[in-house]
């Protein structure tokens, strides 16, 4: 298990490592979402340490990532929408949206690129030294404990009936981090029953990105200053993404009796 989270932790930091050594004119949406999940991953695995370590300075140690998560994160929202929008052929009908769109997303990536220095690059190499003793330290027993208590968090919000917003975006963010850990841990291969082969994952996926678009959009039209017409067609948008999430909602709450979380430590 220790080789395990070793191995985990160093094929993370790398894989980070790799996606912000690439020159920012060959970044994509799919990097900034890479990115992203890489960071998910080792937070998810901070987590655990912080529960099995009570001298693990779990938000000192993430400090540093963080601050790239939020930021690549601003980027991201601008890159959904524009996606979205793009996906529909809504680009005719918003082109003012669409140019200062483009703007503020770009202004975001100038910002996110500006934090990446060596200093970041230092802290990144110094991580795995950082986490080399806690995980060497790695009790069975405990890390067993933490994975049974998040199993049973995760089988509360599953065995409700109904879900409100914040309990369906508290159960994608707890399937992700409990799905990560048993990777991390090298479980997977043992239990082909699994979240991550459920229809669950992926529903909370959409339904999270067309809040995500949404909330943007509400912004945008409450804004001063924009195009009357342009404000109407991101209306009839915003009704059409929050229509298509009241479905996705009913296929949220179908799926949630066959998603129990299955673990074997």
């Amino acid at each position: 298990m220790k080789t395990a989270l070793k191995k985990y932790a160093k094929k993370r930091l790398k894989a980070i490592t790799v996606i912000l050594q690439k020159p920012a004119s060959t970044y994509t949406v799919v990097t900034f979402h890479e990115l992203r999940v890489e960071i998910k991953k080792l937070c998810a695995l901070f987590k655990l340490l912080n529960s099995c370590s009570k001298n693990f300075k779990r938000k000192k140690t993430f400090k540093p990532f963080k601050s790239i998560f939020e930021q690549a994160g601003e980027v991201r929202e601008f890159q959904l929408v524009e996606a979205m929008l793009k996906k529909y052929s809504f680009q005719s009908s918003l082109k003012v949206y669409l140019h200062d769109l483009k703007q503020l997303r770009l202004k975001e990536q100038k910002d996110f690129f500006s934090i990446i220095n060596e200093k970041f690059a230092a802290q990144v190499k110094n991580t795995c030294k950082d986490l080399a003793p806690f995980l060497k330290k790695t009790d069975k027993k405990e890390v067993k404990g933490y994975m049974e208590k998040k199993k049973k968090e995760i089988e509360t919000l599953l065995d409700q009936t109904t879900l409100k917003a914040e309990q369906v975006h508290e159960l994608r963010k707890r399937l992700k981090q409990f799905y990560y850990n048993r990777k991390s841990l090298a479980l997977l291969k043992q239990n082909k029953q699994s979240t991550e082969t459920d229809a669950l994952p992926e529903l909370l996926g959409k339904w999270h990105d067309g809040q995500v678009i949404m909330r943007h959009l509400s912004k945008a039209i409450d804004a001063n200053g924009m195009n009357p017409k342009e404000v109407s067609r991101l209306k009839v948008i915003r009704a059409k993404l929050s229509s298509d999430g009241e479905t996705l909602l009913k296929k949220i709450h179908a799926a949630l009796p066959a998603s129990k979380v299955v673990i074997d430590l």
